[in-house]
């Protein structure tokens, strides 16, 4: 996983998140190893000359360098045993569009082929999807991964509309992973342990990381340390989607995403008291935030710090700030703030000043009501 300077050591690029770029790469590999990364078109091997394979990707959306990822292995692709026709309704489009719908002068974006203007794309609640794993998993992929994927990315479409990416791979790594999960454009790497944890904890995981195409990586953060525009935002999505893919009644999903989020106070609060005080933070750069230095760098605050590593402060109070905001908006309200928060920002890198500034500008009636606005996004003080 390349994020969030790896990457450096593997190929030339610059490490700031205002460096984006598009890429493609040639990968050569024994024909027995799979090869997985970003990229927009589901590359098939082509072989080079025997026991020899080559696998190409391209990405056409500028990202910045971190978001890169690649993954080589004896992987097998795992297939459902029989297709739903909504399956087979998303492998007809698995190649990108002929249609080139370059939004220019319409997104906030530079100008690329864009999801947001294709009408086809808007309207696919499915994109094609396929699920890799070790030969010895492909049985407990069956039976939990393959069954979720179709639901959980159903679920997303239907809370924030259009998925910014064409598709998507998912491939089960090793237990030493050092991460339950972590998702990059069209891949997503997920821990052998959430096939172990059951349908609920494989759901839950999966949805915090398809969260992540539209928070995280079609928005993404323009400062390092505002990790929470990201990981607060797929935290408290995972809840909402996961409750939409098991198709709960409104009463079971509240239960459920309460008992979560007195789980998540109990985890805030142990971390709170055995964590130091300046890694508490949600800014740790405060005003600072979004400044480069007079070498136009950007500076990685706590970034080698090994404690920082263990921290979820930016999930969690990130994810609390989120929920208290959709409580007091109401859902209705705050989901269609989102979709038009997404549909304004999707491809560019934003900080948390862009977010409340459109929020107070398009609910100004709780701006009015609240009187300080401090009060209610504890930003700047952590």
């Amino acid at each position: 996983m390349g994020s969030p300077i790896n990457n450096r050591a593997f190929f030339p690029c610059q490490e700031p998140p205002v460096a984006m770029s598009t890429w493609q790469a040639t990968v050569r590999a024994a024909a027995s190893f799979v090869v997985l990364m970003s990229g927009e078109n589901s590359a098939k091997p082509t072989q080079l000359r025997e026991g020899c394979s080559s696998w190409h990707y391209y990405v056409t959306m500028p990202m910045p360098a971190s978001t890169f990822t690649i993954a080589v292995g004896s992987w097998t692709e795992v297939k459902p045993e029989t297709c739903s026709l909504r399956d087979l309704a998303a492998k007809r489009t698995l190649s990108p569009p002929e249609a080139d719908f370059r939004c220019v002068g319409v997104c906030g974006h530079v100008a690329y082929p864009c999801r947001f203007q294709n009408p086809s794309a808007t309207t696919q609640e499915v994109i094609p999807h396929r699920a890799f794993a070790p030969v010895s998993l492909t049985g407990a992929c069956q039976e939990t991964l393959l069954q979720l994927l179709s639901p959980c990315l159903s679920a997303a479409h239907s809370v924030l509309g259009t998925h910014p990416f064409s598709r998507l791979d998912v491939l089960i790594v090793p237990a030493n992973f050092p991460s339950l999960g972590m998702a990059s454009p069209h891949l997503v790497f997920l821990s052998q342990s959430a096939l172990t944890g059951g349908r609920h904890l494989c759901g839950t995981r999966l949805c915090h990381e398809i969260a992540h195409a539209w928070f995280g990586l079609a928005i993404g953060a323009r400062d390092w340390t505002e990790e929470w525009l990201s990981e607060g935002f797929a935290t408290h999505l995972e809840d909402v989607f996961w409750a939409k893919a098991q198709q709960l009644a409104p009463h079971e999903a509240q239960e459920q995403q309460e008992l979560r989020a007195s789980l998540r106070w109990r985890r805030l609060q142990d971390e709170l008291r055995n964590s130091p005080e300046q890694l508490q933070v949600l800014r740790p750069n405060k005003e600072k935030t979004g400044h480069v230095s007079d070498s136009g760098s950007s500076v990685i605050k706590h970034g080698l710090n090994p404690e920082k590593v263990f921290m979820q402060v930016h999930y969690l109070k990130g994810y609390f700030l989120l929920r208290f905001l959709a409580k007091r908006l109401g859902d209705d309200t705050y989901f269609s703030f989102l979709r038009k928060f997404v549909h304004t920002f999707h491809g560019q890198l934003i900080l948390s000043q862009d977010f409340l500034q459109m929020l107070l500008e398009n609910i100004p009636e709780e701006k009015r009501s609240c009187g300080s606005w401090a009060m209610c996004f504890p930003l700047r003080r952590g």
